[in-house]
């Protein structure tokens, strides 16, 4: 690659080049008009507010990695790249696999241990396998490290070496070395769409000052690149030859999005939660883990990974712009109630620490609408997110809340510019979420001094996908509410709380843990020594 000073000078060029990319890609988002000086730049064309829609089914269409019908083999073996669970902070981290330590064990090198220990012995559920892309073809556009400066460039793969490793020319060597020989794990395949065709509506980026600008194809030349004439050259040249790795094709309009609208899409990233996907919109659209599949999900990284191409369903739309996606198709964001014309003045300046009852209007994947009403009767619509429903991990907003049902929520924050506000059903300071009735933490002082080794009798209150509550009495008569985890029901895996436990079924149960400030109490139906 370059020299030390030639690679300065791409380094800035590069800062530059995606500053102005940036921020022309704020400017269309928020559909205003992006001007930026650059050296050298001269006239250039105007930024369009309003980007193009494309058709829905096939929105994209660029060439699948990694199929829903073809998944990837997730089994773990000695040199395979990971990311694993430190049991020093319970953190993920990436590194390899060094040894099979037998029973499911794994030894993990971590890439970097950081003064830590530089291996750890693992079981497999702490381990989630990192999936490399080998199959590079010659002429696949790619993204990959340079060996000389260690940073990422764009290129094309010119021949496969063997050894899982590929000769990578650049497209810009910038007076360095034209290729360079990098490995699969350094690479990262780019899906480049070719076909434009004469008339299509595009984003180019215009070669004069490097930002992104609307126009139509023209045609295609010979050395693969297409003629781009510009919607406002506002003074500079009406049209350019554009390489397709310098185009894409507009983000649909979130008012063309429609619930039922089938589209293909790329996952850009996955959390516990859910993966965010990629369908060509303005924004990412949300893939919740309940819509996955139709059968449970207990782990999505077994099921997803970053750049997979999936086939996904509009399943809702929020007012803010957002939207969620389903891999089921028919499926949609829960159940719609009354619908209401929201005005959030009379809750503007209220205490966050004031509770009120709301109705719950709406269950998508991410949290419930919920309706306020003001003492004049104006009424008022609020997003309680599901981080905010309950102090524990909310796998399915439905197992909380339904349509219809009144709750207890406190205001914490109000948009009145947007007429939006934010709800919470949690305590302000602490636990207790469940969104009813505020109340103070249950008096658990009876319970404070029972030894774990003894059996109580309790009645199941209700099931929730985590576990189970569970009123309990001690032996001096006093009751309250434990919860036990679902991984204290009983020995081995525990799929699902309901194949285990219902609702007035009577058990036996151990005192864990009591947090007499927090009123909380944890329970197990195992024994002492089994937890």
């Amino acid at each position: 690659m370059a020299s030390a000073a030639a690679a300065a000078r791409r380094g800035r060029g590069r800062c530059l080049a995606a500053a102005l990319a940036l921020a022309a890609v704020w400017g269309l988002l928020e559909g205003s008009l992006a001007f930026l000086s650059a050296a050298g730049g001269g006239a250039r064309p105007r930024a369009l507010g309003a980007p193009v829609a494309r058709r829905p089914r096939g929105a994209s269409s660029r060439p699948s990695r990694t199929a829903m019908g073809a998944r990837p083999d997730f089994t773990l073996e000695v040199g395979c790249k990971v990311k694993a669970m430190s049991p020093d902070d319970e953190q993920w981290y990436p590194g390899r696999v060094t040894e099979d330590a037998g029973a499911g064990n794994w030894v993990v090198q971590w890439d970097d241990p950081d003064g830590g220990p530089e291996t750890n012995t693992l079981t497999e559920e702490y381990i989630k396998k990192i999936i490399i892309f080998k199959d590079y073809q010659v002429g696949d556009d790619c993204r990959a490290i340079s060996p000389d400066d260690e940073r990422w460039y764009p290129g094309t793969v010119a021949e496969a070496l063997g050894e899982d490793k590929f000769r990578v020319k650049w497209d810009d060597p910038d007076g360095g070395e034209e290729t360079s020989e990098v490995h699969c794990e350094n690479m990262k395949k780019v899906n480049v769409k070719r076909d434009y065709k004469k008339g299509d509506e595009v984003l180019g980026r215009f070669p004069e000052d490097g930002m992104m600008y609307p126009g139509t194809v023209m045609k295609q030349n010979k050395d693969g690149t297409f003629v781009v004439k510009w919607e406002d050259p506002d003074g500079g040249p009406e049209q350019s030859d554009v390489s397709p790795k310098d185009m894409k094709v507009p983000p649909i309009p979130f008012d063309s999005l429609e619930v039922g609208q089938e589209y293909q899409g790329t996952v850009r990233s996955v959390r516990d939660f859910g993966a965010f996907v990629d369908i060509g919109a303005e924004g990412d659209g949300l893939v919740h883990i309940s819509s996955i599949s139709r059968e449970r999900v207990d782990d999505i990284y077994s099921v997803l990974e970053e750049d997979q191409e999936v086939k996904v369903w509009i399943s809702g739309l929020r007012d803010d712009g957002k939207f969620g996606l389903t891999m089921i198709e028919g499926k949609t964001d829960g159940a719609q109630g009354r619908r209401v014309q929201s005005d959030v003045t009379p809750f503007e300046g209220v205490s966050p620490d004031e509770w009120f009852e709301g109705e719950v209007v709406g269950t998508p994947s991410f949290g419930a609408f919920i309706v306020l009403t003001a003492e004049d009767g104006t009424e008022a619509q609020g997003l309680c997110h599901v981080s905010q429903i309950a102090d524990t991990f909310v796998e399915n907003i439905n197992d909380y809340v339904s349509v219809g049902q009144k709750v207890k929520v406190r205001v914490t924050s109000v948009d009145m510019d947007a007429n939006k506000m934010s709800l919470s059903m949690k305590e302000g300071g602490g636990f207790g979420g469940g969104g009813f009735a505020p109340s103070e933490p249950a008096d658990l002082s009876a319970f404070e001094s029972i030894s774990p080794d003894e059996w109580l009798t309790g009645t199941v209150a209700r099931c929730a996908t985590f576990g189970a509550f569970v009123n309990v009495k001690s032996p001096d008569g006093a009751t309250a509410d434990g919860l036990v985890h679902i991984t204290q029901i009983k020995d081995g895996f525990v799929e699902s709380v309901e194949d285990e436990l219902e609702v007035g079924q009577e058990v036996q149960v151990r005192v864990v843990s009591v947090d007499t400030g927090a009123g909380k109490m944890s329970l197990s139906m195992k024994a002492e020594g089994e937890e």
